[in-house]
C-alpha cells in the first residue's frame, strides 16, 4: 500500500469522525438546566411576550429599546454594566487563593480584536440584564496533553441579534451551528427582565405616558357640551374635537373658540400623588426588577429619610446587594475547565471599588 493510499484512508477516516460527531450532536446546546425555563428551551415565549404587547394594554412593543427608554431601568443598567466592566478579571489558584500569573490568562485582560474588554464585559452584563444569557466566540490553541481541553486564548462577546437556537436547543451564530469549543455560554443569574419582569415594564411605560400626557394637557377630562338646536352629526363631532385638541397643543398658548351653543366643561385633572409618588414608585419597582438598592437610581424607599447611610456604606451594599448577583453567575462561568485549568477559578477584582478616597487634612493649594 502507498502513501498516496493511506492518506486517502485517513482523510476519508477523519470524515466519517466528522460525519459522527455531527451526528450525535458535536455542536453546543443552551443548558436548560439553568433556570426554570429559558426562551430557547421554550420558542412559544418570545411568541407570547409579543403577542401579549400586540393585544395588550400597551402598543410599544416589549424590546430592550422600549426597556432601556424608561429613565430608571437606563440608569440601573449605566450603573450595573459600567461598575462591573470597570472591575478587572482575574485568574486565582483554588486552593491558595493566590494570583495565577497573567501570561497564562492573556485573554481575560487583553483583545486583539477591535472591542476592549471594558466593552466586552459591559455588554456581556448587558446581555445577562435584559435577556438572560450572553455568548462568546473562543480562539483556542492546541490540546494540552495532560488534558482533552484546548486553552482558551481570546475571547469576543457575539452581539445578541447574531446568534440564536433550533428547536433542538442548539446554538446558531449568523444561521450556522457552531461547536462546544467555538463558544462560551454564559447564563445569568434570572431569565432576563424582559421576560419575568414584563408586567412591571408595561406599567411602568402606561405611567410615563400619563405623565407625558398630563404635561401636554394639564386639564385632562373636558367635555365639550353642546347645547345648540340642531344635532351635530358624527362627523362634526369628530372636527370639533380635534379642532379644540390642536388648539390645546398649538403655538397659541392652548387658547381655543368656542361659541353660544359650546359649553366647556370640567370634569377632574390628574392626579398630582400618581404622577410624583407613581414615578417614584415605579423607580422603586425597577430597581427591584435589576436587583440594586434602589437610592442608586435616585429613588426613595418608605422610611428612607430614617436611616443613615454613608457613602462607603451605600457602595458596600450596592456592590454585595446589587452588581454581586450578576458577578457572581460570569466569574461562575468562567471558572469552568473550559476557560481556565482545573484547580484554578476566575474573579473580579472590586478593590477600587471598594476603596474610598480619605478627605484631605492639609492645606488647599492652588493648582
Amino acid at each position: 500500500m502507498g502513501l498516496r493510499d493511506l492518506l486517502g484512508m485517513r482523510a476519508y477516516a477523519d470524515a466519517i469522525d466528522a460525519a459522527t460527531a455531527e451526528l450525535t450532536g458535536s455542536s453546543v446546546s443552551l443548558p436548560v438546566q439553568v433556570g426554570p425555563s429559558s426562551w430557547a428551551a421554550d420558542g412559544d415565549a418570545l411568541a407570547a411576550v409579543v403577542w401579549t404587547d400586540l393585544v395588550g394594554g400597551t402598543n410599544t412593543l416589549l424590546t430592550r429599546a422600549a426597556a432601556i427608554a424608561i429613565p430608571a431601568v437606563a440608569r440601573q443598567r449605566h450603573l450595573l454594566c459600567g461598575t462591573i466592566a470597570r472591575c478587572p478579571l482575574r485568574v486565582v489558584d483554588g486552593p491558595t487563593n493566590t494570583l495565577v500569573p497573567a501570561s497564562s490568562w492573556r485573554w481575560a485582560h487583553r483583545t486583539d480584536g477591535p472591542v476592549h474588554p471594558y466593552h466586552r464585559m459591559l455588554w456581556t452584563v448587558d446581555d445577562l440584564l435584559f435577556h438572560g444569557w450572553s455568548l462568546w466566540r473562543a480562539t483556542r490553541g492546541w490540546a494540552d496533553p495532560s488534558s482533552a481541553t484546548r486553552p482558551l486564548l481570546s475571547a469576543e462577546r457575539i452581539p445578541w441579534e447574531r446568534w440564536d437556537t433550533d428547536a433542538a436547543g442548539r446554538i446558531q451564530v449568523d444561521g450556522e451551528l457552531v461547536g462546544a469549543d467555538e463558544v462560551i455560554v454564559i447564563p445569568g443569574p434570572h431569565e432576563g427582565i424582559l421576560s419575568f419582569g414584563a408586567g412591571a415594564i408595561r406599567r411602568t411605560i402606561d405611567n410615563l405616558d400619563a405623565a407625558a400626557n398630563a404635561a401636554r394637557n394639564p386639564s385632562a377630562y373636558l367635555e365639550l357640551h353642546y347645547v345648540g338646536d340642531k344635532p351635530l352629526n358624527p362627523d362634526e363631532k369628530a372636527q370639533l374635537i380635534a379642532d379644540w385638541a390642536a388648539a390645546r397643543r398649538g403655538e397659541n398658548g392652548g387658547v381655543a373658540y368656542t361659541n353660544k351653543a359650546i359649553e366647556l366643561r370640567e370634569h377632574g385633572s390628574h392626579e398630582a400623588h400618581l404622577l410624583i409618588e407613581g414615578r417614584n414608585a415605579d423607580a422603586v419597582d425597577m430597581s427591584r426588577l435589576v436587583s440594586s438598592p434602589a437610592a442608586m437610581a435616585d429613588a426613595t424607599n418608605a422610611g428612607a429619610s430614617l436611616t443613615y447611610e454613608t457613602t462607603e456604606g451605600r457602595n458596600a451594599e450596592f456592590i454585595d446587594y446589587g452588581v454581586g448577583l450578576y458577578m457572581d453567575a460570569i466569574a461562575a462561568r468562567l471558572s469552568m475547565d473550559d476557560v481556565v485549568p482545573r484547580g484554578q477559578r476566575t474573579t473580579f477584582d472590586t478593590t477600587e471599588l471598594r476603596a474610598v478616597a480619605p478627605a484631605g487634612t492639609g492645606p488647599q493649594s492652588d493648582d
